[in-house]
């Protein structure tokens, strides 16, 4: 449903600009079929400069990728203490010299019923 039959001041410089006058599409189609080598040049030294940046960051990341291999690495090593372990079915005990204990296996079977306290007074 078209209600408006008037163009708005908007739509008649659109319409402006997509339609150009005959002798800029003349200019337009004459210098694109010119086809001097500037914009061939440009746009070849243009891949030029991004294949040497991209390059350049290969290289820098393959040497700091090599220092860091030759770089020594320091690793703490905790001192050595004779654990003893012991078991018995799917339960493992392991002692320590200064006497802890860590009892390893699996989670105790609930008892069946309910889970509740009865509390009496005397």
């Amino acid at each position: 449903m078209d209600d408006e039959r008037t163009l708005h001041e908007v739509d008649a410089r659109l319409r402006a600009a997509l339609n150009p006058d005959t002798a800029v599409t003349h200019r337009i189609v004459a210098r694109a079929l010119t086809g001097n080598g500037a914009a061939r040049r440009r746009s070849q030294r243009l891949r030029y400069v991004s294949a040497l940046i991209v390059l350049a960051l290969l290289l820098g990341i393959g040497a700091w990728q090599w220092r860091r291999r030759l770089a020594p690495v320091a690793v703490a090593v905790a001192p050595t203490l004779p654990l003893v372990i012991s078991g018995q079915g799917a339960i493992v005990v392991v002692e320590h010299p200064d006497g802890r204990r860590w009892i390893v296996g699996p989670p105790p079977e609930r008892r069946p019923g309910g889970n509740y306290v009865i509390v009496l007074e005397r």
